[in-house]
């Protein structure tokens, strides 16, 4: 198997572009939920997967470990290890909007805060799947030779 394309994903250049525009993503999402905690709590409400009593918990935690995250990838420290965290976050959070959408539900996912929020559906779930493609990427090895 050639492994020329696999090689190409990991080269450091392309790597940094992959981190840091997947690390600008993050903390867009971070900032616009940290200031509105209670409508954030409301939006993990909606996809009706966590206990009620951790709804909060999630709302006011949840937004602090995507903006450390983002800024890892952005600056690049531990920027492997940031991958891998955006990576677990991003298959979790595809999880529950393809959960979401496959009973129906209609809501805005919350996941840019209330300022471009956008609804459950096909969408936002083929938008999910590409994010978790470039936290996948973002999770690589850097390729050390040439």
């Amino acid at each position: 198997m050639n492994g020329g394309a696999f090689a190409a994903l990991r080269h450091p250049m392309f790597l940094r572009i992959v981190r840091i525009g997947l690390g600008g993503i993050l903390l867009a999402a971070a900032l616009a939920k940290i200031g509105d905690g209670s409508g954030f709590a409301l939006q993990i409400h909606n996809f009706r997967l966590a206990p009620i009593w951790s709804e909060n918990l999630i709302a006011m935690t949840l937004p602090w470990i995507e903006l450390c995250t983002g800024l890892a990838l952005v600056v690049g420290i531990r920027d492997r290890a940031a991958g891998a965290l955006a990576l677990v976050m991003m298959l979790v959070f595809t999880a529950a909007v393809g959960s979401a959408w496959a009973r129906g539900l209609d809501f805005e996912c919350g996941c840019f805060g209330k300022a471009t929020a956008s609804h459950i559906g096909a969408n936002k779930f083929i938008e999910n799947i590409g994010l978790t493609l470039l936290a996948l990427v973002a999770s690589l090895p850097t390729r050390t030779s040439s």
